[in-house]
């Protein structure tokens, strides 16, 4: 005999309408997903999902944060080269690409997706430290990580790149474990953190996320970039 809903315990509740709702803004992107689809999705009434998440930014960032814990889970277990452990990390975010640029249209606005995307970027930035370890001095490796992350966040921008994110990484990488990296100087002192974004009403038209695009058709496939030595070449001259 199926259960009530109010027999089902709260947490299975949420586990249950964050899986239909990373499915809708997967599908349909953040714009174009409403938390009234949500509901008619997950079989409720729409004002139930209010009882769960204060606005779609709230449900937004949670996705975002179910989705980045599992993947925080799955390479913790990977026995690999930090190198490719980052790799393996981009190939996943570069699968939900199409939902980054919507996260740093709604950061500025939603102090909950500024924190989950302050989260991704230490998590990569942790990555990136660990896969330039071994390949770039001590007093660069901070820069260099920074570096990547900037490229791997600047790839998940709108337009896309015509190669993928985790290509241009890798070329970096091979520029980066020359000679010519360990003549750049000590990075200055990063300056003070990007102050949080005012909070915004639930509900409101700011939440629509019209800059947000739909999910786009997948890129052509580029080739991949084979030139590391003349690369390496010039970046040594």
């Amino acid at each position: 005999m199926p259960r009530n809903r109010q027999e089902v315990p709260r947490q299975e509740r949420v586990d249950a309408l964050l899986v239909v709702a990373e499915q809708q803004f997967l599908a349909r992107g953040f714009a174009a997903t409403s938390v009234a689809e949500i509901a008619r999705a997950a079989g409720i009434e729409p004002g139930s999902v209010y009882w769960y998440f204060r606005s779609k930014d709230h449900a937004f960032a949670a996705v975002l944060n179910r989705l980045l814990d599992r993947e925080v889970e799955r390479l913790e277990a990977l026995d690999t080269d930090p190198a490719d452990r980052l790799f393996a990390a981009l190939d996943s975010v570069e699968i939900r690409r199409t939902l980054h640029p919507c996260v740093a249209e709604r950061a500025p606005h939603a102090p909950t997706v500024l924190e989950y995307h302050e989260r991704l970027h230490a998590w990569l930035h942790t990555l990136a430290l660990a896969a330039v370890a071994d390949r770039v001095p001590q007093p660069a490796r901070e820069l260099a990580a920074e570096t990547i992350v900037a490229t791997v966040e600047g790839g998940l921008a709108n337009p896309a790149p015509l190669r993928p994110t985790s290509t241009m990484v890798r070329y970096l990488l091979a520029l980066l474990s020359t000679d010519a990296a360990a003549e750049i100087p000590a990075p200055a002192a990063a300056g003070p953190p990007r102050p949080a974004g005012p909070s915004e009403p639930a509900g409101g038209p700011d939440e629509t996320g019209e800059g947000c695009p739909r999910p786009a058709p997948s890129r052509p496939a580029q080739p991949p970039v084979t030139a590391y030595p003349a690369a390496v070449a010039v970046a040594g001259t």
